[in-house]
């Protein structure tokens, strides 16, 4: 019996040792960088998947998810319990030489077959895990879009600061020669007045592009999971560039979503929901268990004349146990109306989700093209109002135009300075959507050089 007891217990022992380490729970956000510290397109994009709280809810969701696949992969080993109980008790007669009660028991069991219950659980809970890392990935890369979308319209908020400064540069040079003709009497009050008056336009104007820059920094940090508050350190940005060899090239057609994440969790997610009809089917059909166990028992050993070893015992068991529900006024079946019609209603949703996201991916191509137009119409109007407001301004100090024609081509040129930019980083926009469409924007960012 003491082998018995011996074996018994090295199988405790093996089951304890067999058990897998639980998932890291993913360590916190770190402090808030040096205010000096200056990030670039990509670093801001990897800052932000490694450190925002909104998707380490989505990193967290899949360590569980983890946990639930290891139990349920654990469910088809044994189990093994010790139980032990020691006290006192009274009857009256008495039914025992001693008063003292003790008892130990070590179990093994071992559940063979449950009506493929456990299978089905088990290939849900591998469902569920698989699902929950694509949608990490998904809202990953929503995220990485998200915060590439931000920091395209931080850039171009830079370059509207750097156009207006320009522009008022421009104009205060014009108003000091302006004034000082007008002092020698060569120029009217009113090209003066004219003048000053957009000496202060200009100055509003680049006082508002320096707040809009602010206020997209701002949000960049939030992005990034910073506390942007007063006296707290946050991020500094390197505003890109306009690169013509960028937006050069573009893509001849609307990428293929079929693989996209979107899709791809939305397949698994109605597997699962035919798993849980399967499981309400199977207890409508009659129900077989298969069990075996075996068991190490002793008792009575404490104040008695016995020792543990002279009332132990062992048994085992295999046992077969089949339920079947002859009537119970249909709930069993209505059961299975129920769960398949909401596995039908989610699925709809589904369809109309994916619809949506499909509809959205056809419409991109007609944006990306009428960005790509804009743009390059942008490039040839910036050179025809550069080039005029060049004439102009020679023929202006020749006298030959008047202030008012100076001003204009001032403002044409200014707006068309706008509008290239905006037009460019509007391009960069769509071709960022486009690589998240194509479901491989975070890659994409992180392997760029």
């Amino acid at each position: 019996m003491k082998a018995i007891f011996a074996i018994l217990c090295g199988f405790l022992f093996l089951a304890v040792a067999a058990e897998p380490t639980p998932a890291p729970t993913p360590q916190p956000t770190p402090a808030p960088p040096a205010p000096s510290q200056v990030l670039n397109f990509k670093q801001t994009i990897t800052y932000a998947v490694e450190n925002s709280p909104s998707l380490r809810v989505y990193k967290l969701e899949v360590n569980a998810r983890d946990l639930e696949l290891r139990n349920a992969r654990s469910v088809f080993f044994p189990s093994l319990d010790l139980s032990t109980t020691a006290g006192l008790r009274e009857t009256d007669p008495p039914s025992t030489p001693s008063n003292k009660v003790s008892t130990l028991q070590l179990a093994l069991a071992e559940k063979l077959y449950d009506n493929g219950i456990s299978i089905i659980r088990y290939d849900t809970a591998s469902l569920n895990y698989r699902i929950a890392n694509l949608t990490y990935e998904n809202e990953r890369d929503q995220l990485a879009l998200t915060v590439g979308q931000e920091y395209l319209n931080y850039s171009l908020n830079a370059a509207l600061v750097e156009v207006q400064q320009q522009q008022l540069s421009i104009i205060n040079q014009q108003f000091s020669t302006v004034s000082s003709l007008y002092r020698q009497g060569i120029r009217t009050r009113k090209d003066y007045l004219r003048f000053k008056t957009e000496q202060r336009r200009a100055e509003i104007d680049f006082q508002q592009a320096q707040n809009t820059l602010a206020r997209s920094r701002v949000e960049l940090n939030r992005l990034l999971g910073i506390e942007v508050t007063e006296g707290v350190p946050n991020f500094d940005f390197t505003p890109l560039s306009v690169e013509h060899q960028l937006v050069a090239k573009l893509p001849p057609r609307a990428p293929d979503i079929k693989s996209h994440f979107r899709y791809r969790i939305a397949e698994l997610q109605r597997e699962t929901f035919q798993n849980d009809v399967r499981v309400v089917k199977r207890d409508f059909w009659p129900q077989l268990s298969l069990t075996a166990g075996a068991s190490y028992n002793t008792g009575d050993y404490l104040g008695t004349a016995s020792s543990i070893n002279n009332n132990e015992f062992t048994e085992w068991f295999a046992l077969g146990t089949l339920t079947f529900n002859i009537w119970d006024w249909g709930i069993r079946r209505r059961n299975i109306s129920i769960t398949q019609a909401r596995a039908n209603e989610r699925s709809s949703e589904l369809t109309a989700s994916l619809n949506t996201f499909s509809a959205d991916n056809s419409k991109l191509m007609f944006s990306l093209n009428e960005r790509a137009k804009s743009y390059a119409l942008s490039r040839e109007l910036l050179d025809l109002e550069t080039s005029s407001y060049g004439l102009l301004s020679r023929d202006y100090r020749e006298g030959k135009v008047s202030y008012l024609d100076l001003i204009v081509a001032l403002r044409d040129l200014l707006n068309a300075k706008v509008q290239l930019y905006t037009s460019y980083f509007g391009l960069r926009d769509q071709l960022l959507r486009y690589t998240y469409h194509e479901g491989q924007l975070f890659e994409t960012v992180t392997h760029a050089q």
